[in-house]
């Protein structure tokens, strides 16, 4: 019976030992990124995407552009998510762009009037 309880005590330990390694590691792991992950000259320009990403026609419009293979960061190399394909369709000015030519995002256009309407609807709240 006194070395069950031995060994149960021990189990016990060495799991609470990994929930509180696994927590720590997460907890690494969740603090560290957004310092790791460049920013983009929109960003650094006071444009934040944070808020259009909650917008269900924005959404649509970015998964749209994630679908062609654009990336977020990626816009030194002409395939940025949001320099590349987004504004371009969203703020007008041209067509979503990779290598210098136009590409065609294929998305409604009441989902970019109302992805518009949301994005001015939140700069006019700041």
């Amino acid at each position: 019976m006194h070395g069950q309880t031995t060994s149960r005590i021990l189990i016990s330990g060495v799991f609470l030992l990994s929930l509180m390694i696994g927590a720590g590691a997460t907890a690494q792991v969740v603090t560290h990124p957004a310092s790791s992950i460049p920013q983009q000259p929109q960003a650094r320009a006071g444009q934040n995407h944070v808020a259009t990403e909650h917008s269900p026609a924005c959404q649509r419009i970015i998964n749209e552009c994630e679908n062609l293979g654009f990336i977020q960061g990626q816009w030194k190399k002409d395939n940025g998510l949001w320099r590349d394909c987004f504004d371009p369709v969203v703020k007008g000015g041209g067509h979503a762009t990779r290598d210098g030519r136009p590409i065609n995002v294929p998305v409604s256009a009441s989902d970019v009037q109302a992805c518009r309407a949301s994005e001015s609807h939140r700069k006019q709240g700041k």
